[in-house]
């Protein structure tokens, strides 16, 4: 992840300009739902977000004809902190989860037997959990799927901040509130590198299920994301250990 000043408003009308055109190849009408207070700039990483909507809305438009697509957004102050519910919605074919136990392998199949890798789905929810958040998914087979997901992320105080910022690189201001709490507590990271010693795969993701849902953890989760996607299991435990809070005391 590389948090930077963001203008998510302006985020969100070029995502619609998109939408609107891709929409329209089925002829589905889009809607763009903003609610709350939403922060003029804020701090995260705009083209992995991007990535992300661009997937759900791309995914909504595909599986639904003259139906309606809609991404909705609500804003909430939380301290120094912007929290965002985003959601897209689609009146499309649907799905029944009850009948599909693993959510994402269900609809990448649909996916795949529409000529598509049905990674999308698995690589924004890679991307969301790097940001501290999670994909969630309600759906009924005839009547539409609702893709959701939450962020809390730094709100840049004042125009300052953005300004003196170089382009692609992070605001200072910004980042200070996540550099305050930037990994679990030691004893979870105890229990991850001893996991990475045995090479625990599913256990691992487990752990970072369990530890790794606070928008602070974001810069770990990634550098812990890209060594499980190469099943560094040594560099994981390195990572586990350099990262206790006394390490720097008496390295391991």
């Amino acid at each position: 992840m590389r948090p930077a000043p963001l203008d998510l408003q302006a985020l969100l009308d070029d995502i619609s300009d998109y939408a609107v055109s891709l929409c329209s190849q089925q002829n589905n009408h889009f809607h763009s739902h903003v609610s709350g207070a939403l922060p003029r700039r804020i701090a995260m990483d705009g083209k992995r977000l991007q990535q992300v909507l661009l997937n759900l809305v791309s995914n909504a438009a595909k599986f639904t004809r003259d139906g309606v697509v809609t991404l909705s957004v609500n804003a909430r102050q939380d301290g120094e902190f912007c929290v965002l519910h985003v959601a897209v919605a689609d009146t499309g074919i649907g799905i029944d989860l009850a009948q599909k136990p693993d959510i994402f392998d269900a609809f990448q199949q649909i996916q795949a037997e529409g000529g598509s890798t049905g990674l999308g789905l698995f690589i924004s929810q890679r991307i969301l959990m790097a940001m501290g958040g999670s994909l969630e998914v309600s759906s009924a087979a005839g009547q539409g799927t609702t893709f959701s997901f939450e962020l809390s992320v730094p709100i840049i105080d004042g125009s300052g901040a953005a300004a003196t910022a170089q382009p692609g690189q992070p605001a200072r201001a910004a980042l200070a509130p996540v550099a305050a709490i930037a990994t679990p507590g030691d004893a979870a990271l105890d229990a991850l590198a001893e996991l990475a010693l045995h090479g625990c795969l599913t256990d691992i993701e487990g752990w970072i299920n369990r530890h790794t849902d606070h928008t602070a953890h974001a810069l770990f989760t990634a550098q812990l994301l890209d060594r499980l996607e190469k099943f560094d299991f040594a560099g994981i435990h390195q990572l586990a250990l350099r990262s206790k809070r006394g390490a720097s005391i008496a390295p391991h």
